[in-house]
């Protein structure tokens, strides 16, 4: 039995909004919630998802919803819901390892802004998720925690850098949870894993005490989740400005056009797309012309170059950067790190000025290229998940996959530091799940969910809770 009429025992396959109901009905209390879902962590423990389960704080945190609760008082509709949160988010008191070993020791003093808010909101944080080092890799392992596996086949990577959110969402062990994405870093593992990943516009999740950022503007705090309603629900909570945050102040504020135009792509500078990506966007522009909104081809608005040689040289600078606040700095670094680390030593001030002026210029012509649209529908990644033990796909489209190949269709949407939305939309022929992405101006998150709320009821994917070691 499923849905919110299953034993508690049963309650991790539940939805947020379920286990809401159920809560605020009596058939369960918070704290048998954070047992079915520290249970189904139990059961799903070779994804290695969660690399601190703060058992006493999440058990703390969910009697006093019960007792919220039993007083007709919840704080929100998340209140008493558990949730996780990325490892490189400081939630205050619990370790905050960022995946290397030079942090591994690294206990921050207070949430950050996100975090305040969920707590504010009642929800109940059980754990932080793997992440690899320093969030920079498309697969999720490190030197610390190892490697994260995909709940669909424990072979196969559920990419990153959020992916230990991804997993833990997809396998059910909670509804909800924090991530991170600095050039797709959410989107690519809710692709890869089956489930919906938003990176909100630059500013519209407030932060303000974290990690140094690596790259300028571009990593936002997102949110993972199974199901359109919870997104929006979350979204909700999480939300707003805040005056630590100063870019949270100057966020636009959402347009609502009568009739949302949609362009869409499948390919940018010629480069490789398997071809099961390509049907899945497809059907998804076909879904929404008989959903009745105005769908038509368009160009992609960038290139690739300017994007990926700013993004290199910002990303190596601030990794070395990073390097001079790690509480343990004789400690190793992975190779991929460590290969940036290197180029840094190479980059003068006018190197790095120079690449920040490409940000710049790139800005301009994108927002001047944008086309004559509300929302753009592409690829989130150009291919399906790969090897867990592989840094990322070795062929896409039937060729070698070019460098940097999982971030053709997502870093430029850092770069502009706009809202975008992974969201499933169909599987390759052998299952593995493959999400498309909905793109829009600063902002518009509101047009992002009006467009998926149509998709999802067109394909009708399943994104149920799956674990694909152990029976369904």
């Amino acid at each position: 039995m499923t849905g919110p009429d299953a034993p508690t025992t049963e309650a991790w396959r539940w939805t947020a909004g379920e286990s809401a109901t159920a809560l605020r009905d009596g058939r369960i209390t918070a704290t048998q919630l954070l047992d079915a879902c520290l249970g189904r962590h139990a059961d799903t423990a070779e994804l290695n998802a969660l690399v601190f389960v703060d058992l006493d704080g999440a058990r703390a945190a969910a009697a006093g919803s019960d007792e919220r609760h039993r007083d007709g008082r919840p704080l929100s509709a998340v209140d008493g819901i558990p949730v996780v949160v990325k490892d490189n988010i400081f939630v205050g008191g619990i370790p905050a390892t960022w995946g290397s070993l030079r942090w591994r020791g690294f206990v921050p003093e207070r949430d950050d802004i996100s975090v305040e808010r969920l707590r504010a909101a009642g929800a109940v944080i059980v754990a932080k998720t793997n992440t690899p080092e320093l969030a920079m890799s498309s697969n999720t392992d490190n030197a610390v925690f190892g490697t994260t596996r995909n709940p669909h086949d424990l072979a196969l990577t559920p990419g990153g850098s959020s992916g230990g959110t991804a997993a833990a969402v997809a396998a059910g062990v909670v509804p909800f949870g924090l991530g991170t994405d600095s050039g797709g870093s959410i989107r690519a593992p809710a692709s890869l894993s089956g489930i919906y990943g938003l990176r909100p516009t630059n500013g519209r999740v407030a932060r303000a005490y974290g990690f140094p950022p690596l790259a300028l503007d571009f990593q936002v705090i997102g949110l993972m989740v199974r199901t359109l309603e919870d997104l929006v629900a979350y979204f909700g909570v999480l939300a707003g400005p805040d005056v630590r945050d100063p870019a949270s102040m100057l966020v636009p504020e959402p347009a609502s056009p009568k009739r949302l135009r949609i362009g869409w792509f499948d390919s940018v500078d010629g480069e490789p797309v398997d071809a099961e990506v390509r049907d899945v966007v497809g059907a998804s522009a076909k879904a929404l012309a008989s959903g009745g909104l105005d769908v038509s081809p368009v160009a992609a608005p960038y290139t690739l170059g300017p994007v990926r040689e700013a993004w290199g040289v910002l990303v190596a600078a601030g990794v070395a950067a990073a390097q001079a606040s790690a509480p343990e700095p004789d400690q190793a670094l992975t190779a991929g790190v460590a290969g940036l680390a290197r180029r840094a030593a190479d980059l003068s001030a006018v190197d790095y000025c120079a690449a920040v002026n490409l940000v710049t210029a790139t800005r301009r012509a994108i927002s001047s290229s944008w086309p004559e649209a509300d929302v753009l529908l592409l690829p989130v990644l150009p291919t399906a998940a790969w090897p867990a033990g592989l840094g990322g796909p070795a062929t896409v489209g039937g060729a070698p996959a070019v460098p940097d190949a999982v971030g053709a269709f997502t870093q430029w949407v850092n770069l502009m530091g706009y809202p975008a939305l992974s969201v499933p939309a169909g599987h390759y022929r052998d299952g593995r799940p493959c999400g498309v992405q909905l793109v829009a101006r600063p902002g518009q998150e509101r047009g992002l969910f009006e467009v998926a709320q149509l998709l999802a009821a067109a394909l009708r994917v399943d994104a149920s809770p799956v674990f694909a070691g152990s029976p369904a």
